[in-house]
């Protein structure tokens, strides 16, 4: 535990360009999700075309977070590389979307969104 602590916030290794670009494009291009809540918890179906997985959250924000989390994991991305890309919200639903997720009244939908190019400009 404490390693990781020191590995993450004090001796920060050094990111390199061209090993954020080939993480990025590493990532899925379209990702579709299916939720539903239960017992207090959002929980998805993610499909990325080749690969379908799980994940959960808590609310609407929290279930975005495990989304992204999910996918980087699933497609092997370095975990230094993964805080900075998920710094950026590189999967992000449409705001319609987003406002069903946060809607307890809603108990279920799907969505799709596609990875966020604009995430390029900021590494």
């Amino acid at each position: 535990m404490i390693k990781k602590f020191i590995k993450r916030y004090i001796s920060k290794p050094e990111l390199h360009q061209e090993v954020f670009d080939a993480c990025f494009y590493k990532l899925p291009k379209k990702v579709q999700v299916n939720w539903f809540r239960d017992k207090g918890y959002i929980i998805g179906t993610i499909n990325t075309g080749n690969n379908e997985f799980a994940t959960q959250g808590k609310n609407a924000d929290d279930f975005i977070e495990m989304v992204n989390d999910a996918i980087f994991t699933m497609y092997d991305i370095p975990e230094d590389y993964m805080d900075v890309i998920s710094k950026a919200r590189t999967y992000t639903p449409p705001q319609q979307e987003m406002e069903k997720l946060r809607n307890k009244n809603n108990s279920r939908a799907s969505f799709g969104f596609v990875k966020n190019k604009e995430i390029l400009k900021v590494a």
